[in-house]
């Protein structure tokens, strides 16, 4: 479904208050991708994280507006470095990104113990596989667990599956060497051979718990094999490692009723089952290694539903999802099936994603790099998913300021940003001659709406004082952290903390309207404390580095790439 010019301009602009750009000019956002060398991407005043700049082809929000609220992705920068990204489902703003990792993959939310975490694997790689590390991370983004492979001579968790499994263990894929004689191919006698296989960890001990081919646990506690170079999935047996069924490939067990639809994939990722008696299996078929436009043949790669009966050994695909613009991704992708029917797809090589709904409408189709070409290193949507989450940064609000002439806050402008917190409403401002008192409440100017990732207000021209603080306010106008104290004169922080404690407020009336004007009664309780340069200057090093719906939570599986 492609939606008319109009209806994307007018998407446009209802979100062009916020900070974020989407843009719905394909032509534009192929110019900006020129420009930031086949990343697209904006920056902030408040803030050294770097966001990305999305190209939206279609977003019909009525068809997206029961989809949990946040989008997770995995992401490089380029050269300016890697991490997990968070945005907002309404906007497409940025609500967390951390880049201080050289690449990051999928990034989604799991449960360890019924709590609620973020996963993402971080490493280095290689073409068609990697070494790296498995994090889980709290709501205050601190590092919980940190997991790898244990025991292969140096090799680490590969990045193409981090699952948290329902015994609250991470089993993610591995690729190692082995001694092998290579004499028969034209290698030595004590040669290498690369392997690959999977390990299951227990998170708090990093202590192996399984390790052998690439599988993963069924409910019944059997193992879901993936092997995309023979383009079949494997059920084995945990008791005894034997094949219980062989689905797809040259020795498919299962009668295709959709002729050959279903058991046709080939180099597909991401297959899991989806349901609780294991019947369903969504996956991404490759069914090739060809990424870009799709020419004049019809496109083969797309998202799969597939049913099987494994008592009358029949397999009938439900639904499959091309993508709207007509493009083949010869590696990478993922789907994830969501609790209000929709489907969430990444398109991998073909670095975009796109949500379907229930009945294969297109609600959402959305680039992050261009599409219809060779693959970008580097730029990539390897598995995009939607999911609930809460945030509460341990680390305060950030604000950037511009410098007036008069040094003043008469007209100046505020940026006001606080990477991963998700339940900010509104901004409140204090505006003072003294450093050390901006939390009085004569200091205090009223609030605004937040907007986007980086809220940006003026002052008014009534306003005076040489120093800012900010106060980020939930809905019910509680006092969630305050910033720092920032000098308008030099346009940096000084060493104080505005201590922000609470700001109750009344209803304004209808003549309280005026963003210029203290519009509602402030109650403060505060506490003046000095932040010594140091603190700053630890304060500064973490801003750099630190930038599913449980439901639908889908069963463990690895993949062999």
């Amino acid at each position: 479904m492609r939606q008319s010019s109009l209806a994307l301009a007018a998407l446009a602009a209802r979100l062009a208050s916020a900070d974020v750009q989407l843009l719905t000019s394909v032509e534009q956002f192929n110019s900006l991708d020129e420009e930031h060398h086949g990343f697209p991407q904006q920056t902030f005043r408040s803030s050294p994280i770097i966001a990305p700049v999305f190209q939206v082809n279609a977003w019909d929000q009525s068809l997206t507006e029961d989809s949990p609220p946040y989008i997770f992705i995995g992401s490089v920068y380029g050269h300016e470095g890697g991490g997990p990204m968070i945005l907002s489902g309404k906007d497409l703003s940025l609500v967390y990104a951390d880049q201080q990792y050289r690449n990051a993959y999928h990034s989604q939310v799991q449960s360890i113990n019924s709590t609620q975490y973020l996963t993402f694997w971080e490493g280095s790689h290689s073409r068609g596989h990697a070494n790296g590390y498995c994090h889980v991370v709290d709501e205050q983004y601190n590092l919980k667990y940190n997991v790898t492979a244990v025991g292969l001579d140096g090799a680490l968790a590969d990045m193409h599956e981090m699952q948290i499994t329902h015994d609250n263990t991470v089993i993610f894929t591995t690729y190692f060497n082995i001694p092998w004689n290579c004499t028969q191919w034209g290698g030595s006698e004590d040669g290498l051979l690369m392997d690959s296989g999977f390990q299951e960890v227990d998170p708090a001990t990093n202590e192996l718990l399984a390790s052998t081919l690439t599988r993963v646990k069924t409910q019944a506690g059997d193992y879901l094999v993936s092997s995309r170079h023979l383009g079949l999935l494997t059920l084995i047996s945990h008791d005894d490692g034997r094949p219980l069924w062989t689905l797809g490939g040259d020795h498919s067990q299962f009668k295709d009723l959709s002729d050959g639809r279903a058991t046709d994939f080939t180099w597909q990722h991401d297959a899991r089952f989806i349901d609780a008696d294991e019947t369903t299996i969504t996956m991404f078929d490759n069914h090739g290694e060809h990424t870009g436009a799709c020419g004049e043949t019809p496109c083969a790669s797309r998202g799969l539903e597939i049913k099987i009966d494994t008592v009358a050994m029949t397999a009938e695909l439900i639904h499959e999802y091309f993508h709207p613009q007509h493009v083949d991704a010869g590696a990478m992708g993922g789907v994830q099936k969501l609790p209000n029917g929709n489907v969430m797809t990444a398109w991998g090589w073909s670095p975009g994603f796109v949500e379907y709904t229930a009945d294969g409408r297109v609600a959402m189709d959305v680039q992050r790099g261009r599409l219809g070409v060779d693959n970008t290193p580097d730029m990539f949507a390897y598995r995009v998913t939607r999911g609930h989450w809460t945030g509460r940064p341990t680390w305060p609000p950030s604000i950037g300021v511009d410098v007036t002439p008069h040094g003043t806050a008469e007209n100046a402008t505020v940026y006001l940003s606080w990477n991963g917190a998700t339940e900010v409403v509104r901004w409140g401002l204090f505006v003072g001659d003294d450093p050390a008192t901006i939390q009085d409440m004569d200091n205090y100017r009223g609030a605004v709406d937040r907007q986007g990732f980086e809220t940006v207000t003026s002052l008014g021209a009534d306003a005076r004082g040489q120093y800012v603080a900010c106060a980020a306010l939930d809905k019910d106008d509680k006092v969630l952290g305050a910033s720092l104290v920032w000098d308008l004169a030099t346009g940096q922080p000084v060493v104080i903390q505005s201590n922000i404690a609470s700001v109750k407020t009344v209803a304004p009336t209808a003549a309280d309207s005026s963003w210029g004007l203290p519009s509602i009664g402030v109650c403060l309780v505060a506490v003046v404390g000095s932040f010594v340069a140091v603190a700053w200057y630890c304060y500064m090093r973490r801003q750099r580095r630190v930038g599913g719906d449980v439901q639908g939570e889908y069963k463990p599986v690895a993949s062999d790439a």
